[in-house]
């Protein structure tokens, strides 16, 4: 089965085929250009992301040591240790507590950033800046989980303790540093804890350029949330889960809702800051990327169509001429002059297809030469078909009517038939006129009246206007000749003969003979007509086709036993030999 395609046109072929290769082509480079840019870009944000996160990092870095400084004079203070060594519940005088009181004012005056200082010693001995602080406990105090957890610290935490007061509000909101209270011994005295305002740590990182939707966050070695600017990551799980598995993502990968994760490990601490930037100005980038791509591709694919369609004109434009040159030649006109101006293969194309025309020109000119010589042998068959039983007949019949003394008849027969001959003959020629062929049949008619007297009786009419016309000769003879053997000869009483010769529509051209014999009864098995009707028939059907072409010819209306009509259907303008 041929493919849709191969049934368009070259000029849409070309177009197509073309305009699907532009488009891949400029698809594809302007593929190629919009990921290799954008990756640029998104190497340079990366980049630019991971500066900012890394100097963020080195700030916190900077301001942890500041706040170790801090904890080691009080946790390296003598009067500290000399308070918090006491056994039992005997401790030092109340100026000792407030020497104690005043050094932790100091470091909070100069440090406003640190919300409160806490020491609390290993049998319950507890030194702050917070009023009305209580706190409770249930069993040893060694063996509350903010107290193991600050054992051996000296890095900042997040502790159960400091937890339990936190509210919704980030006003509220403490990140600690712990470490443990031990003399020059290593003796354990209790717990230090610096509570640093959550404020302290937005304020270093809120200068990091992540985007509209970035954001950074803090875990520490438990993978507990230090700090995040949503506070519902403190308290559902789901989401801080998120956060470790953004965590483990490689360095600079790009996730699928085009963020960017970059993390900074602490030196100073078991903290882990990790920035996520969202790539606004990569998205935007890319849309206004695309667009100019987009832009020009088109404009692009308009070049290619119009350049496409110049040149598929220039390859169709000759073929179109040639095409219809060759509907001119299908018409039947071999004098198409082609000037044809293309390719090497077009012109070689127009070239041979005008020494074809010569060539067909040659041959129907051999072919007319042999229909006119077949013409000829096929008049002078039918003239050896007719001449010899007709002029027997004839012949025979003047006999008879000479032996009975009728000579007027005699000279009527002879007449008829030497101006039946001069019809036939013509001068030799082939074609002849209505007016001739219906006086060539009806003297045909009378010497056959003569021969079977009442048994034959005929009538001749003709529509005016057409007795001029040029036909080929001796087409009504023979239908005649069938009418009487085949119809008339058979009846047992008078039969008619009826030629008529009618205008038709569209320059037609109708003869018709009709008789009211018996018919072809024969037709009604099947048979052919042409055939039933002798060589006559078929001599004339073949003839006319001949001179006409196959849309002309005979056609047979049988009627049994009332008779048969034969319509010859010609044109009113004999085709030019």
């Amino acid at each position: 089965m041929m493919k849709p395609w191969r049934l368009w046109g070259i000029r849409t072929q070309i177009l197509v085929f073309y305009l699907v290769a532009s488009l891949f082509i400029v698809g594809a480079m302007g593929l190629a250009l919009f990921f290799s840019t954008t990756r640029i870009v998104s190497q340079e944000v990366a980049k630019t992301t991971a500066t900012a996160i890394d100097k963020s990092g080195r700030q916190l870095e900077m301001y942890i040591d500041q706040l170790k400084g801090l904890s080691d004079l009080l946790a390296e203070s003598p009067q500290v240790h000399r308070y918090f060594d006491q056994s039992g519940t005997d401790y030092l005088t109340g100026d000792e507590r407030r020497d104690i009181e005043r050094m932790i004012q100091g470091m909070l005056n100069t440090n406003p950033e640190i919300a409160s200082i806490i020491l609390i010693g290993a049998k319950g001995q507890l030194i702050t800046n917070e009023q009305n602080l209580e706190m409770h406990y249930s069993g040893d105090i060694q063996d509350q989980e903010w107290y193991q957890e600050a054992l051996g610290s000296t890095m900042p935490i997040l502790t159960s303790a400091r937890m339990q007061e936190f509210s919704m509000d980030k006003d509220n909101w403490v990140i600690s540093l712990g470490r443990e209270l031990t003399d020059e011994k290593k003796k354990h005295l209790g717990v230090l804890r610096i509570d640093l305002k959550y404020d302290a740590i937005e304020s270093i990182l809120k200068d990091m350029n992540l985007g509209q939707e970035g954001y950074s966050y803090i875990l520490n070695q438990s993978q507990r949330v230090v700090y995040h600017p949503n506070p519902e990551y403190f308290s559902q799980e789901e989401k801080r889960l998120e956060l470790i598995d953004m965590l483990e993502m490689e360095g600079n990968e790009l996730s699928r809702e085009y963020k960017l994760t970059h993390r900074y490990d602490l030196n100073n601490s078991d903290w882990v800051l990790v920035g996520v930037a969202s790539l606004d100005g990569v998205k935007r980038m890319e849309a206004e990327i695309m667009i100019v791509l987009v832009v020009l591709g088109s404009v692009l694919l308009l070049a290619a169509f119009g350049s496409s369609a110049i040149y598929a004109s220039s390859v169709a434009r000759p073929i179109r001429q040639l095409e219809k040159a060759m509907e001119e030649v299908e018409k039947g006109s071999l004098a198409t002059e082609v000037s044809v101006v293309g390719s090497a293969e077009i012109a070689s194309l127009s070239t041979h297809f005008l020494s074809m025309l010569d060539r067909i020109q040659e041959l129907m000119n051999e072919i007319r030469s042999k229909e006119q010589f077949l013409r000829a042998s096929e008049l002078k068959t039918l003239y050896s078909q007719i001449n010899p039983h007709f002029l027997y007949n004839t012949l025979d019949t003047i006999v008879w009517l000479a032996e009975f003394g009728n000579t007027e008849r005699v000279i009527s027969v002879s007449k008829a038939m030497a101006r039946f001959f001069r019809l036939s003959l013509r001068g030799g020629s082939e074609t002849t006129t209505v007016r001739d062929e219906l006086d060539h049949v009806r003297q045909y008619l009378f010497i056959q009246k003569e021969r079977y007297q009442d048994k034959l009786s005929y009538e001749i009419q003709a529509e005016d206007g057409l007795m001029d016309i040029s036909i080929p000769k001796i087409f009504l003879q023979p239908l005649v000749e069938n009418a009487i053997y085949h119809g008339i000869r058979k009846m047992p009483g008078g039969g008619m003969i009826r030629i008529t010769a009618r205008k038709g529509e569209k320059d037609e051209l109708f003869l018709s003979v009709e008789d009211n014999g018996g018919g072809f009864e024969d037709m009604e098995k099947g048979k052919d007509p042409l055939r039933l009707g002798g060589v006559g028939l078929k001599n004339v059907e073949e003839r006319i086709r001949l001179y006409y072409g196959e849309d002309y010819g005979l056609s047979i209306a049988n009627r049994p036993g009332q008779g048969v009509t034969i319509i010859l259907r010609l044109k009113t303008k004999l085709p030019v030999a």
